[in-house]
């Protein structure tokens, strides 16, 4: 006895030990990058590195599909420990009458392990390793991992594997929509994939899933009527394509997450909308030649991107149209799309006003000059309304003053990250699309935006950590690292920018909207790049933000591709999908009262004669004052200009007059007929020079210019240019104290001067005089 319970126990221990030693099932092959919506729908997948579709393991396996597996490979499932004797005995008898192997007696626990092992071919040292690895995988995991290994790694056919992959391509459905029919049919799939699957002996396939489903009812799964209707169903179809809602998302996922399931903030169903939008537009835009669009939907509240439209996914039937290409995510030239950055930005700091007067006349740098979309000068413009209408050499005027690396650096704190070289690098012109920046990021920075506004608005406080990236993963989301807790802009300097661009005007298909009260409040910005390569439009509002642009993945560009009639309409029929009126309120918290010059939008000085309140942010309480209204003196009859050396002094009225520069006031007074220029002098009164004739508008103080070429490279002449205040004056021209010629009208004159430093003094009929310094540099020979 003693012997015999020995032997017990040492054939005990050998089997557990061989147990514990059996190898423990897992899955190493390559997975499919697989990309969800928010509800867990599929946007769209990418087939495996060997060539599989093989999607990485469920969370759970739909209990059709575990009902039927289990009444057709397992009944026993949930009761044995790996391995069914019974089953064993009877496959062994089955391969021994049959002289070969025709049975293998495994429980789902075992196939689990032969999958493992790659599926090798059936042998009985094979099986009784099986048996132990099923044991062991028993031992230490639960029959609901194990099911899911089985669901995850089960051959159905052709490059097919996984219970997911297969009824997406097999039903286009989740596996959680599976009908009992379908349920039954992926269960008997993996008997035999390689000779019954979907479009392949589907005879022999259909017996199969119809004895099954008949083993089901007669074992009370369900009623007469399912299995009636379950047999009526028809087969699978042969596979198919996978979903393709967001396919340059996919990619995106399978170039930085290949072979992981991503759940998205993708709303499914505001994704397919804009797509099918995006589509439409294309299809008039390729009129024009125009072959890519792009669109993104970030939330405001939390920045989750709820739609994700990298380029249209209409055929490319040259395949020259570049729509594999993902514009969401590429650098492009950013037009004016930066200028309401800016205006916050100097609203921010105080060091200007919401509807300070900004000079809108001719401006000429080195190899720069720039010019308004309409080829004409304003004189002087409120800001307000240069951002509106998108001017811009205001907007140049503007950076002059908050400088290049000022502004730099504010791109960066917002968000860009794209504008990696030296301020010296874009000069002026990175306000008019000098720099890139992509749609993505520019998303992210005017959600941001309105996010800070939200706050404000909602729970009267905001931080630096309001500014943050579009959030595509909740998980993506971590606070900003940075020093200063204060967001680079402040909410009222927002909220004054979101005022000015409420007015900008609406693409033609808007027509009429300023007239109806039912338009929905959106502010919203265009751009255009040089050349007419890329169209932009952003819009905000409280609850999303919506960004667009259209033109050539490959740069081409197009006459009539400008951000208001290319990018705009596609802007607003997305915007017509979200039913929101709220706007945001005002956050006098952080704003003041203060009392502003009717005329120039400045802070109001002791000789402006009329006067506003506005609310501006309180560090406006810093701008400057208005320096465009000074006191004149004035004869009885106000028609003529005196001093005491022609009037008694109690013959002179003293009057506060809006006086712009020379250059100003010629374009400006085209624009405003109420505008009054200043009185002449009366005849006999000496000039105190106080007020200036005229100005240069070129060469710019201490200017050191290239000495210009023309085509053919030989040296040629600069173009000085003076505004006068008389448009009848005559000027006379001279370089280093030599006459050059005189001009009437148009002021411009033609001189050609040497290597050096230079002098050129300009008077007019009535001996004012003005003078300029510059020096001439030459280029170097090639």
């Amino acid at each position: 006895m003693k012997s015999g319970f020995k032997i017990v126990i040492g054939a005990a221990a050998l089997f557990a030990t061989a147990v514990l030693l059996a190898p423990m099932p897992s899955f190493d092959a390559p997975l499919s990058t697989v990309v969800e919506a928010a509800d867990g729908s599929l946007l769209g997948a990418r087939i495996a590195a060997d060539g599989q579709w093989r999607f990485p393991a469920s969370d759970s396996v739909p209990p059709k599909y575990v009902t039927a597996l289990i009444n057709y490979e397992d009944r026993w499932f949930r009761w044995h420990p790996g391995i069914n004797p019974v089953a064993i005995v009877r496959a062994m008898s089955d391969n021994i009458s049959a002289g070969e192997i025709v049975s293998g007696g495994s429980t789902i626990t075992m196939q689990v392990a032969r999958m493992a092992r790659g599926n090798p071919p059936r042998t009985y040292r094979g099986k009784i390793l099986e048996m132990l690895s099923a044991l062991k995988l028993e031992l230490f995991r639960s029959k609901k991992t194990i099911l899911k290994l089985y669901a995850a790694n089960a051959p159905f056919g052709g490059n097919t594997v996984g219970l997911e992959a297969a009824a997406w391509r097999y039903t286009g459905r989740s596996p959680n929509d599976i009908s009992w029919a379908e349920a039954a049919a992926f269960a008997v799939l993996p008997n035999a994939p390689s000779l019954v699957y979907p479009g392949r002996n589907n005879i022999r396939f259909r017996q199969k899933r119809d004895s099954l489903l008949v083993t089901m009812c007669r074992r009370g799964v369900f009623d007469t009527i399912t299995l009636s209707l379950a047999l009526d169903e028809p087969l699978p179809d042969a596979a198919g394509s996978m979903p393709s809602l967001a396919p340059h998302l996919v990619s995106w996922f399978q170039l930085h997450s290949p072979g992981k399931r991503i759940r998205t903030t993708i709303d499914p169903y505001l994704q397919r909308e804009v797509s099918e939008i995006v589509n439409n537009h294309q299809r008039m835009l390729e009129n024009n030649l125009i072959f890519n669009a792009a669109a993104i939907v970030v939330s405001v509240d939390n920045g989750h991107v709820l739609a994700y439209v990298g380029n249209s996914t209409l055929p490319d039937t040259t395949g020259d149209y570049c729509r594999d290409v993902d514009i969401i995510r590429a650098p492009r030239s950013t037009g004016s799309i930066l200028k309401p950055f800016l205006y916050a930005g100097l609203l921010s700091s105080g060091e200007m006003l919401p509807e300070e007067l900004i000079a809108d006349i001719p401006m000429r740098f080195q190899g720069f000059r720039p010019e308004n979309y309409d080829f004409s000068y304003r004189g002087a413009v409120p800001a307000g309304d240069a951002l509106a209408l998108s001017l811009n050499i205001p907007a140049v005027r503007m950076l002059q003053r908050y400088t290049q690396e000022r502004f730099l650096r504010l791109l960066k704190e917002v968000g860009f990250t794209s504008f990696t070289r030296p301020a010296s690098h874009y000069g002026l012109s990175l306000i008019l699309g000098g720099g890139e920046a992509s749609l993505w990021e520019l998303a992210g920075a005017y959600a941001s935006m309105a996010r800070v506004e939200k706050q404000c608005s909602e729970r009267e406080h905001y931080t630096a950590d309001d500014w943050h990236s579009p959030v595509l993963r909740e998980e993506e989301f971590t606070s900003r690292d940075v020093n200063d807790p204060d967001p680079p802009l402040s909410a009222p300097a927002i909220w004054l920018t979101y005022e000015a661009l409420l007015r900008v005007n609406r693409p033609e298909t808007e027509t009429g909207w300023q007239y109806f009260g039912s338009a929905p409040p959106i502010a919203w910005k265009t751009g255009t790049s040089y050349g007419f390569r890329d169209a932009w439009a952003i819009g905000s509002s409280p609850h999303e933000v919506i960004a667009v642009w259209a033109g050539n993945a490959d740069g081409e560009g197009r006459p009539g591709l400008t951000g208001i009639t290319a990018a705009a309409p596609l802007l607003f029929d997305i915007f017509r999908l979200r039913h929101h009126d709220e706007w945001f309120s005002r956050p006098e918290e952080e704003m003041t009262l203060v009392e502003v010059c009717a005329a120039s939008g400045m802070r109001a000085g002791a000789d402006c004669p009329e006067i506003r309140e506005e609310w501006v942010p309180e560090a406006g309480l810093k701008s400057n004052v208005c320096k465009w209204h000074t006191i004149i003196h004035l004869d009885k009859t106000e028609r003529y200009r005196v001093n005491i050396s022609c009037a008694n002094p109690g013959e002179i009225v003293n009057k506060p007059w809006f006086i712009l520069s020379p250059a100003m006031e010629y374009y400006y007074k085209m624009h405003n007929t109420s505008y009054r220029s200043i009185p002449p002098l009366k005849p006999g009164c000496s000039d105190d020079r106080t007020i200036s004739a005229m100005e240069f508008l070129y060469p710019p103080a201490g200017a050191k210019i290239f000495i210009p070429r023309g085509f053919t490279g030989e040296l040629s002449a600069m173009l000085p240019e003076v505004a006068h205040r008389r448009r009848n004056a005559t000027l006379y021209w001279h370089l280093d104290n030599k006459y050059q010629g005189m001009t009437q009208g148009i002021h411009q004159l033609e001189l050609w001067a040497a290597e050096g430093d230079h002098q050129l003094t300009v008077t007019d009929d009535q001996g004012n005089t003005i003078t300029r310094h510059f020096t001439m540099v030459r280029p170097e020979e090639k």
